[in-house]
């Protein structure tokens, strides 16, 4: 057990957390009527500083960063046009919280990831 890091996400009490694919998350969030028009190009945009904030340091984030990037990087070996994932990447992203209860069943919660407070 000497070097087996706690994954935080196999606990009872944490629910069921994920990234939203950053093509899907306007599809995604359509239904709570978050898109606005741009100020400054008159464009549709998703608002996504409207969500419930979760800052990057969350212990479920760091999971999840390092999961990611540990399957980013599994086939990047050999592979010379393997381009890394920048820095910052996971900011500005958005988690998907499934929550199960006996009493309510399935509630689905979604949150902006942020760098600072």
């Amino acid at each position: 057990m000497a070097g087996d890091k706690f994954n935080v996400l196999n606990h009872i009490l944490v629910p069921h957390q994920e990234l939203v694919p950053v093509e899907d998350e306007e599809s995604v969030l359509s239904p709570w009527g978050i898109l606005t028009t741009d100020d400054e190009t008159g464009e549709p945009r998703l608002a996504k500083e409207l969500l419930p904030k979760i800052l990057i340091t969350d212990p479920v984030i760091q999971v999840i960063k390092e999961t990611v990037e540990k399957q980013a990087n599994a086939g990047a070996e050999g592979d010379e046009d393997h381009v890394p994932l920048p820095a910052g990447w996971l900011a500005d992203r958005v988690l998907k919280v499934v929550r199960r209860s006996p009493s309510a069943g399935v509630a689905v919660a979604y949150r902006l990831i942020v760098e600072g407070s």
